[in-house]
């Protein structure tokens, strides 16, 4: 595990393991293929929602949207 790029620096991460990082890079695959860090949350099925109107500037909460590659 501490051969693959960027795991030793997930490891760094409070109450991340090295299950946990394992799992992440299984379902990732190799983080050089991506360009930005919203590809691997799009990837996920995250988006970032804010609840706001007008000149009211709400909270920002995670939504889960359905996992179309499995």
């Amino acid at each position: 595990m501490s051969q693959i790029p960027g795991s030793k620096e997930m490891k760094t991460i409070p109450g991340v393991g090295w299950v946990t990082v394992a799992g992440f890079l299984a379902e990732v695959g190799d983080l050089t293929g991506y360009d930005h860090p919203q590809q691997i949350i799009k990837l996920a099925g995250l988006n970032l929602k804010e609840n706001s109107s007008g000149k009211h500037k709400g909270q920002s909460t995670i939504s889960k949207q359905a996992n179309q590659s499995t």
